[in-house]
Order: C-alpha cells, then sequence, then structure tokens
C-alpha cells in the first residue's frame, strides 16, 4: 500500500494538467537523495545524501523557483545513518502557497536512522554466554535494539539478589552488604550507574527511577535531586489532589545496568570500556543479528517563532528509527508524576510545579512539570503534515507538537515500539498565555490527529500516554487505532486539575476549548499501570461560559468543552475507568462511546463536574465517584445502555463499531501486520471477534472447522456462524499477514448474578467482584469462622464444572480448606455442617490452597453455589465461574 500512495503521490506532483480556465501548474522541482549519494546535483543519476539534498532544498527555495511551485525530495531506499539531527526552520518551509515534501520514491522504504550499528562481536564470558563487541567512545544509550526488537537492559530483582532494604537518610541500608559487593565488583564508577526503578511507588499511575549515587559499608546513597524528588515533595493545602510520595525504605522493584545482571536476552553497555555485552536468546547467531545501538536523541526538528513559524512542509513515507534520551541517567532521574510528566528541580525552598498551595510554595502554574521531548519534535509549526510514516524504536516521544504550533495534520502514521508517549501536542506551561502578558498565538489549535496506529508505546517509562493533549483548543483526535499500551490510551490535559482554586473551580480556567476526540478504537490500554482509562481527562476542558446576569452558562460552556463521541473502548488491564473525568476535570460531553471488558466505565475523582453523559453502551457502571469532589458534579444521564459483561455482536450498537477506528484508506495499517484476536465470545450459534488485522478475505476456523459464513465488519471485529454439530472451544484467525487463536469460553452461568457474602471487610472488596470477570480484584470477607460467599444463578443450569480463581497478588492462604456447594434450591442455612446435610446439596471438599484456577468437575444441575471456608479466616475470591458445557450447535 504505501509504494501505491507513494506512486500516486508522485504522479500527482509531477502532472501539469489544468484547467482551460486556469495557468498550468508548473511541475514540483524534485530533489532526489540516496543513502549512497553525494554533491549537489540531487538528481535521479547523481543523488545527494540527505543533508545534501536538505542545502539544495534551501537553495531552490531561495530563489525564483522556489516561489512558483512546490518542491518534493525524494529518498531512495535504505538506511539513512544520521551523524545529527535533520533541522527545520522557516528556511526549509513552502512559499507562496506552494509546499515542501520529503517523501519516500516509489516502493522505496527509507530510514532515517540515529543508531551505530555493532558488529565484530566475541564470545567473552562462555559461563554467561556474553558476547561482546567495540562501540563508538562516548556512546550513550538507554536503548538496544536486535533485529527490529527492543532488548531489554541487564536487570535482577532484590528477591533474586536476597537483598533486603530499610530506609536510610538520602537512600537505603541494606542487608546483607549486596551494595558493597557488588561495587567492590564493578567498580564505584559503574555503580553510579546502577539505576533503581518503582513501579506504582508515587502512585499507581507512576514508574519512577533514580540512579545509585555511592555505596558505604550497607548504605546506598541515591542520587540528587531525583531521590528527593520521589521521597520528599511538597505537603498539598489544596482539595484537587497531590503527587504521593514514595515511602522511605520502598524497595526497588528492580535494579537494572550491571554486568551481574545479565540474563538471557539482555544487555549491558560497559562506558568505561566502550564495549557493548549481549546476552544472545536460544538460537541466535550474534554475528548474523542486526544490533542497533541509537547515538542520537533527536532525528527530526522543526522550529520557528511566533512571527516567522516553519509551515508547508509535509513527511510522507518514511521511516523515523533508533534515537534515546538521556536525561534519565541523570542526576535528576526520572521522578515520575503522570504521563511521562516528571519533578527535575533541584531548589526544595521553591518545589516544582506545586504553585502556591504547595508547603512552601512551589512554581506556577501547577502544570509546569517537565515535559517529555519527542525524538521527532516541532515548535511554532503550522501547516506541517506527518502521513504515512513509521516511528519506531524510539527512546522519548514518538513525535511532539508544542508552542503556538497550528493547523498541523499527523494521519495514517505508525508508532510502535517507542519507549516513552506516542504523540504529544501542546506544553505544560501557561495555562492562559494573556494571563501572563504572552502571545495568544502560542496556543496550540486547530492540529488533526487521525487515523494512525498506535502500539507498543511506554515500554520503558508506562506511564506514557498513546495521544496526550495538554492546553490546546480545536483540536481533533479521530478514527486511531490504539492497542497494547501500558497505561492511558489518549490523554487531555494531564495534571490541569490541580489547581489554586479550588474553593471556586469555574474562576481557574485555562485555554483549552472546542477539542474533539471520537471514533477512536482504543484496546489493550491499562496493561501495566493503573488509575488510568481509555480516555482520561484533567482539569477544564473549555471555558466557563457567562450568561447576561453573571450566572455560568452551561449548555455554552459544554458546548465548547471536550467532546468524546463515538469511541469504542475494551480488554482494559488495570483499573479505574474507562471514561476517567478526573481531578478537576469539568466541561466534558460523553456522547454515544461504546465499553465493554472493562472495570468501571464513566466517572472519576476529585472532579469539578459539568458533564453530559448521553447515549453510551456500558458493560459496567457508569457516574462512579468514589472521592468528595470539590465541588458538584453536575452530571446529567441521559439515553445510556447497559451491555451484558461479555456481549456479542448483537448486543453492540453496530454502527458506531464500525465505524470506530482506522477509515477505508488507512486500515492496510493494522491489516498489513499479523492479525490479533482479543476477545471472542459465542452466543445463538454466533462467535463474536474482536482484535484487529482483519480482511475480506480473512479465514475462520473453529478447531479445524470452517465456520458457516464470515462477515468481517471492520479490520477490528467479525462474527462467524457456527455449522451445526460443532463445538466450540477456540477460535483461529487467519489473514494473508499471519494466524492468531484464541479460546471461546464456555457459558458462565454466574457471571454477572446476584452474590453475597457473610461480611465484607471493606467496601472496596464486594461480593460481585467474584463474578465480574475480572481477575484483578477479589471478594473478602472480615476474619471469622467458616466465613461464605455464594451466588444466585438465576435457574438451574446443567453445570459441567466450577471454576475458583484465588487472588495473584498475596494472601492465597485465604482460599484453602474450602468446601463448594451446589443446589437446585436455596440454602436454608448459613451453618456449614447444616448446608452439609441439606437434603438434594451436592458439595466437595478442597483441603489445598485454591489455583488460579482450581478447576472442580460437577456433572449435575443447580442454581445456588456457595463457597464456604472450614476454619477461621478471610475468605477471598478474585472469581467463581460456573461453567456449562462448552458451545455445541
Amino acid at each position: 500500500m504505501t509504494s501505491g500512495f507513494t506512486a500516486a503521490l508522485f504522479v500527482g506532483a509531477l502532472g501539469t494538467a489544468a484547467s482551460s480556465s486556469a495557468a498550468p501548474t508548473p511541475p514540483p522541482v524534485l530533489l532526489r537523495a540516496a543513502p549512497d549519494g553525494s554533491g549537489s546535483e540531487c538528481t535521479q543519476s547523481r543523488p545527494c545524501s540527505v543533508l545534501g539534498a536538505q542545502q539544495r532544498e534551501r537553495q531552490v527555495l531561495a530563489g525564483d523557483e522556489g516561489t512558483r511551485g512546490d518542491v518534493v525530495v525524494m529518498l531512495s531506499d535504505g538506511t539513512y545513518r544520521l551523524t545529527a539531527p535533520l533541522r527545520f526552520g522557516p528556511a526549509d518551509s513552502g512559499r507562496n502557497g506552494h509546499r515542501v515534501t520529503w517523501t519516500s520514491a516509489p516502493g522505496a522504504r527509507p530510514v532515517l536512522n540515529g543508531a551505530t550499528r555493532v558488529r565484530g562481536w566475541r564470545l567473552t564470558d562462555p559461563a554467561k554466554n556474553v558476547w561482546s563487541a567495540p562501540v563508538p567512545g562516548g556512546l550513550a544509550t538507554r536503548q538496544i535494539y536486535v533485529d527490529g526488537k527492543q532488548a531489554p537492559i541487564a536487570q535482577t530483582t532484590p528477591d533474586e539478589q536476597g537483598v533486603t532494604f530499610a530506609a536510610a537518610d538520602g537512600g537505603y541500608t541494606t542487608s546483607p552488604d549486596w551494595a558493597a559487593a557488588l561495587r567492590d565488583r564493578i567498580g564505584a564508577a559503574a555503580m553510579s550507574r546502577v539505576e533503581f526503578a518503582y513501579t506504582g511507588k508515587n502512585g499507581d499511575w507512576t514508574e519512577s527511577r533514580c540512579r545509585v549515587d555511592s555505596v558505604s559499608g550497607t548504605t546506598v546513597l541515591m542520587q540528587q535531586p531525583c531521590w528527593r524528588n520521589i521521597t520528599s515533595r511538597p505537603v498539598f493545602t489544596q482539595a484537587s489532589g497531590g503527587l504521593p510520595n514514595m515511602k522511605p525504605g520502598t524497595a526497588p522493584t528492580r535494579m537494572e545496568n550491571a554486568y551481574p545482571f545479565l540474563h538471557t536476552g539482555q544487555w549491558y553497555l560497559d562506558q568505561k570500556r566502550h564495549v557493548l555485552n549481549y546476552v544472545p536468546l536460544p538460537g541466535q547467531d550474534v554475528n548474523r543479528l542486526d544490533i542497533e545501538a541509537p547515538r542520537l536523541t533527536s532525528l527530526v526538528t522543526g522550529a520557528g517563532t511566533l512571527d516567522q513559524p516553519v509551515h508547508d512542509i509535509t513527511f510522507r513515507g518514511l521511516r523515523f528509527a533508533y534515537a534515546t534520551w538521556n536525561e534519565p541517567s541523570s542526576a535528576a532521574g526520572f521522578a515520575d508524576v503522570q504521563d511521562n510528566l516528571r519533578l527535575t528541580g533541584d531548589d526544595p525552598t521553591h518545589p516544582q510545579g506545586t504553585c502556591t498551595f504547595g508547603a512552601p510554595p512551589g512554581t506556577c502554574p501547577f502544570g509546569s512539570l517537565t515535559r517529555q521531548p519527542g525524538n521527532v519534535q516541532w515548535r511554532a509549526a503550522q501547516d506541517v503534515t506527518f502521513e504515512r510514516n513509521t516511528f519506531t524504536g524510539l527512546g522519548a516521544a514518538g513525535l511532539v507538537f508544542e508552542y503556538g504550533s497550528r493547523h498541523n495534520t499527523i494521519q495514517g502514521n505508525v508508532f510502535s515500539g517507542i519507549a516513552g508517549n506516542g504523540v504529544i501536542l501542546g506544553d505544560t506551561t501557561d495555562p492562559h498565555p494573556s494571563d501572563v502578558g504572552a502571545d495568544d498565538r502560542e496556543i496550540n489549535a486547530y492540529n488533526t490527529i487521525d487515523n494512525n496506529l498506535i502500539e507498543r508505546i511506554g515500554t520503558d517509562y508506562p506511564s506514557a500516554a498513546a495521544i496526550t493533549l495538554f492546553f490546546t483548543q480545536h483540536t481533533s483526535v479521530t478514527h486511531n487505532d490504539i492497542r497494547d499500551v501500558p497505561y492511558t490510551g489518549i490523554s487531555a490535559g494531564v495534571i490541569q486539575g490541580h489547581v489554586d482554586n479550588v474553593d471556586h473551580p469555574d474562576n481557574t480556567s485555562n485555554v483549552n476549548s472546542d477539542n474533539m476526540i471520537s471514533a477512536n478504537l482504543i484496546h489493550g490500554f491499562m496493561q501495566v499501570l493503573s488509575d488510568g482509562g481509555a480516555i482520561y481527562a484533567e482539569g477544564h476542558q473549555g471555558q466557563t461560559v457567562l450568561a447576561a446576569d453573571g450566572s455560568v452558562d452551561r449548555t455554552a460552556s459544554i458546548a465548547h468543552g471536550l467532546h468524546a463521541v463515538g469511541n469504542v473502548a475494551y480488554d482494559q488491564g488495570n483499573v479505574n475507568y474507562t471514561w476517567y473525568d478526573d481531578a478537576g476535570a469539568q466541561w466534558i460531553n460523553w456522547d454515544g462511546n461504546v465499553e465493554w471488558n472493562g472495570k468501571l466505565s464513566q466517572g472519576g475523582c476529585q472532579t469539578t463536574g459539568h458533564f453530559d453523559v448521553t447515549g453510551n453502551y456500558s458493560a459496567q457502571p457508569i457516574g462512579q465517584y468514589h472521592c468528595t469532589p470539590p465541588g458538584g458534579t453536575d452530571v446529567t444521564y441521559t439515553d445510556n445502555k447497559a451491555l451484558p459483561l461479555r456481549p456479542t455482536a448483537s448486543d453492540l450498537p453496530s454502527g458506531t463499531v464500525r465505524d470506530a477506528g482506522l477509515q477505508d484508506g488507512f486500515r492496510d495499517l493494522a491489516t498489513d501486520r499479523a492479525p490479533q484476536v482479543s476477545y471472542a465470545q459465542a452466543a445463538g450459534g454466533t462467535v463474536f471477534v474482536a482484535g484487529d488485522g482483519f480482511t475480506s478475505g480473512t479465514r475462520v476456523s473453529f478447531a479445524g472447522t470452517p465456520p458457516a459464513t464470515v462477515t468481517v465488519h471492520s479490520p477490528a471485529f467479525l462474527t462467524a456462524t457456527v455449522p451445526s454439530g460443532t463445538t466450540v472451544t477456540s477460535v483461529t484467525v487467519t489473514t494473508p499477514a499471519g494466524t492468531e487463536s484464541r479460546a471461546v469460553p464456555p457459558p458462565d452461568v454466574a457471571l454477572g448474578k446476584p452474590a453475597e457474602q457473610s461480611s465484607t471487610v471493606s467496601s472496596n472488596y464486594p461480593a460481585s467482584y467474584a463474578v465480574d470477570d475480572d481477575l484483578r480484584d477479589y471478594a473478602g470477607t472480615r476474619t471469622e469462622a467458616q466465613p461464605w460467599w455464594q451466588v444466585d444463578t438465576g435457574a438451574s443450569y446443567p453445570i459441567d464444572k466450577i471454576a475458583v480463581h484465588n487472588r495473584a497478588d498475596c494472601c492465597a492462604d485465604r482460599l484453602a480448606d474450602y468446601y463448594i456447594f451446589v443446589s437446585d434450591t436455596p440454602f436454608t442455612s448459613t451453618s456449614l455442617n447444616d448446608t452439609l446435610a441439606q437434603p438434594g446439596v451436592w458439595w466437595t471438599h478442597r483441603a489445598e490452597q485454591a489455583g488460579r484456577p482450581s478447576t472442580i468437575d460437577v456433572g449435575r444441575t443447580g442454581r445456588y453455589v456457595r463457597v464456604q471456608l472450614a476454619g477461621t479466616n478471610q475468605l477471598a475470591l478474585a472469581e467463581v465461574q460456573v461453567l456449562t458445557a462448552p458451545h455445541s450447535y
């Protein structure tokens, strides 16, 4: 598809046809570049280097030729190894309404590469199978890529090392003297490059990182200001949330970046000896691998000014690959706040980003936290287009537009394998530029992000969102396919809810207004961290409009707020909400969105309010606000519809589901990849499959049996009719790009049915959590004698098996020495002995600790199912599935 698209563009760019009433359009000036190009002619027979092509482009633009038509810089196939970033400015901009286009040649896949290929490998440590190769002096990188895939850095865990950590001033004491032994082995300089990662320790939505400063005996001091910025954040006095501190003495989740930590498939860069070490995976011949070590921290930049923006440039069909980002290796580390915003300040008397409500007061506004840069980044850009490119192997954010960037388009790109955020639009400073005498032209406005495939971002910094909007206006984020991400899908206004004037939130405005998030497909989100959503919003999403009498005009304010319309989200990993209006959120219209296979549908914490929630389809509850907000929530609910916990195609609004995600003309971004099968549900002789990459020629089978019919609704959804006499236990989807299978669960007649338990340890662990199709939460009783839990399935069913799932996080001993009871009639007593003696009750006893799951054969009818401990303990159940026989037709 790429080559055809580029060829069509080329023909159009060189065409001279014009209407009879208009002067002929002059053909574009065509400049050619090649990886081995040189000189200044830039022709097909004598192409330039990529830098030579840019120099020639500027010469053309400075002359008469550049004012009369477009300029096309065409890159032939191959890898362009950059020694410095390509920098674009006003001198590279189109003239007189014409454009400058940097594009691939027909059929070509040029790569702008910021890495060094590492060669000359030899086996240096046979005992560990460590291979080593020389790298250029001064090389510093946080990523290594092996045949296009990121390899993990050398790493270990406290449990693997047998080390415990206790709090000490500025760091830890360790037991035993693990750190001193490691320092003696690798040296003090290498010890200062050892990095500790803390997953979820500054809030469930974060992963902070700090490096070791020094070791003395059992004492480990951590580098400053990183350590202070994760353990000693200022105390807050405002109501809409703060920045959680990590508890002193908290052990790291992982320790990284030391030679002794090497495991199979991992790497370690010895910066003193300028040697890269790698332990190949089974079957890998290290000297046949393409091992890339990024050198550059930026591949392409564009920078204008408000008076002279960089403008009218298109990038099409290019691959931006292999760049790193080394700021987290500094003493500031990566003190995570949210969405890869971080604290880097080194002035504890004037802490960063806390405004006047901190103790002591800090910088204003609250949003002035340090933002992650982009490996491709644009500032004061207008009418710049990125279309049909690939961003991969990048160590920071993929693409950033900031400060005065307007009317730009990000369309039809693939963002995959990126350490940080996918796309960032906007700035964290100046929530209202005119308030501080700045120029409103700073505002990022009228930008479009559409029809992009964004996957596997946040590989190193998992608090990343696929798409992040900071202070923006008139932004359209539409028809994107977002999948397999560690945290939030789309974030609007992160951190903006934490404002000074929380007693009067209507008066704490910013420039956000008239933004639209529509028809996006978001699946496989929240796979690593918690407390985010498919769409996450904080702070004012629109201007508070006042009526003539000075009162708030709610209708006008909502009309100019954030509109989230027709988005489809499923397959949420960790909690909280799918449609999440969090701290300080205001002026949002949630309209016609579809959600299932999540946890909670819509709601938030410490929100301001003023929301319309209309026409949404939700398998989980809406309107869930579990924190006391600083003001009234003012939420209206109209015409919302409940879905089954595991819906099929007939339950869903077909038009919304079919329309979400990539549109015609861009669906090859998904179908050119191996298919994904993320969800499968059978009912009424039909299997509904949700995933990605489906084509009109997709083949489906049920354990080798083809279906009667297959209907592909979009690249993300299909239905298959089961032929008579077939038992369905799994479904396999095959396209020209690959094959994937998934189990089709047998009917669980307990799912979503009324459940109760003998007591509830807290409101966070209700009985319903054991029948919610979610293994990440659990039902829990208080500690008591013979606690019980039970469900009413609503009718007597032929029960084949019961699957009891224990907790995965801890405390598995709370589900041992237990009974399971099944009855067609209600249980007459909660006494264990009475229930054992009740006529017509089937039971079984398990002395051992339950697994994840333990599956028990039943083979009888039943409506009521109870789980009860024999002794005294808390009863904890992640899930109880009451399964009938597999689907047979």
